[in-house]
């Protein structure tokens, strides 16, 4: 009889080691969030293979072994990270307090429409040139993001999913365009122009939001799309609102699959781009629109509008 080798198990060790010191709070989400153990404490990762993990985990006085399968046994080792990541997110949602957030009381008065259309029209895109160096408090990037999750989502799909960058980790997100252009662009050479400029372009940025969407099986993907892409805009009207600057920007550097895999997105979440924030390096810039009445017809009467 036959067996076939394990192909984690030249890796498994290596990997137990990291996941234990760099990512518990990931193998915790997996003791709450897929096994089921909502009082877990504590949890050590203490075996790996191609089928699942084990867990030893702690809490209230109790101490349980357990174990968590993955959905599919791997057959690559390259299949391990993308595996991992997947499960945490699943485990933090399962396991995560589904309280909901109160949407406050309706606040109307003469000026509220006068100022929502105001910040609806003088919303801009900013390029990369235009924003200044300076950081920005990211409270206010978290004020933008509680707006972003108010956007409509049929079904309350809710398919946002955002990671935010700021400071020195924004190394993280020039080192994956980088790593992307030389993936778009095999014949440049290393450290080509094209290559140093996306490394270094988050530097003129002070925050870069990665966006990704996390559809719904069960909803047509454009329904998915429409409503990832209200939250985004919901997210650069209250930008606009506090004085920042910011463009959802979506080359093909910042919607690569190894930027997403960079990031942290799982593979089911598609990266979308990026968002970038800072202050307006000048004058808030003006905009401009064709008039809106040959884009609209008024029917209010039967046979209003139809063809004679």
């Amino acid at each position: 009889m036959t067996t076939t080798a394990d192909p984690l198990a030249p890796f498994a060790a290596r990997a137990i080691a990291h996941m234990n010191g760099d990512h518990a709070d990931a193998v915790l989400a997996y003791a709450r969030g897929l096994a089921g153990l909502t009082w877990a404490e504590a949890a050590t990762l203490t075996g790996l293979d191609a089928a699942g993990l084990d867990l030893h985990v702690t809490g209230s006085g109790r101490t349980e072994h357990v174990r968590v399968p993955f959905d599919q046994p791997l057959t690559d080792a390259a299949q391990l990270r993308p595996t991992l990541v997947a499960l945490a997110q699943r485990a933090r949602i399962g396991g995560a307090d589904l309280a909901f957030v109160t949407a406050p009381e309706p606040h109307r008065d003469r000026e509220t429409p006068e100022r929502l259309f105001n910040a609806i029209a003088t919303r801009r895109s900013f390029g990369l040139k235009e924003l200044a160096p300076d950081p920005i408090p990211l409270d206010l990037v978290g004020r933008m993001l509680e707006a972003a999750n108010w956007a409509p989502s049929h079904g309350k799909t809710e398919p946002w999913r955002f990671v935010v960058f700021s400071g020195a980790a924004r190394r993280i997100v020039g080192d994956a365009f980088g790593a992307a252009f030389r993936l778009l662009n095999p014949d440049e050479p290393e450290g080509c122009p094209g290559e140093r400029a996306q490394r270094e372009r988050v530097w003129q940025a002070p925050v870069w939001i990665a966006l990704g969407m996390e559809p719904n099986p069960k909803m047509p993907e454009w329904e998915e799309l429409i409503a990832f892409g209200s939250a985004v805009q919901n997210a650069q009207l209250m930008a606009s609102a506090l004085g920042l600057a910011s463009k959802w920007t979506s080359g093909g550097c910042a919607t690569h699959a190894h930027v997403a895999e960079v990031v942290g997105f799982a593979p089911s979440t598609r990266l979308l781009g990026f968002l970038y924030v800072g202050l307006p390096a000048g004058a808030w810039p003006a905009g401009k629109r064709q008039p809106l009445a040959p884009k609209v017809r008024w029917i209010s009467e039967v046979g209003d509008g139809a063809p004679e």
